[in-house]
């Protein structure tokens, strides 16, 4: 008795909306083929070429609408592209200045002198240091002998 009772609004529930029901297929078909004959005999009245036309002016407009977004596309690929190559030769022209300091500074006791000196407030042995509460940026000033 139970399992009766939970299956039963499966047997009572509509399977089609009420619209459904009334239209068997049979009434269907014949509704069908009451709008397909009217509209197949239509489209006999309509020369051939104006629908030949109406196809080709689609067509022709699917191609210009697919060549313009094509050449929106490029154009905005093409000018990421300069930016890119423009930002490639500034790291490039960056690059080079470091090698050659780097060079500079490996090879060059003079420079490497002037480095230890600006970047690290180095001073030699023989220098007189004098500190100044008066320059803000750095403390010592040295004078060479």
């Amino acid at each position: 008795m139970q399992s009766i009772g939970t299956t039963e609004w499966l047997n009572n529930r509509p399977t089609r909306g009420p619209l459904a029901q009334s239209i068997t297929s049979v009434q269907a078909a014949e509704v069908a083929r009451d709008l397909l004959i009217p509209a197949i005999s239509g489209l006999r009245l309509v020369p051939g070429w104006a629908i030949l036309a109406t196809v080709l002016l689609a067509a022709s407009a699917i191609c210009a609408t697919v060549i313009v977004r094509s050449r929106a596309e490029f154009q905005s690929s093409s000018g990421q592209h300069e930016r890119i190559v423009n930002e490639i030769d500034l790291v490039r022209g960056a690059n080079a200045s470091l090698q050659l300091e780097i060079h500079r500074l490996t090879n060059d006791p003079n420079a490497i002198e002037v480095a230890a000196r600006e970047r690290l407030g180095m001073v030699k042995a023989t220098d007189v240091v004098v500190t100044t509460g008066s320059i803000k940026s750095s403390s010592m000033v040295s004078f060479v002998r």
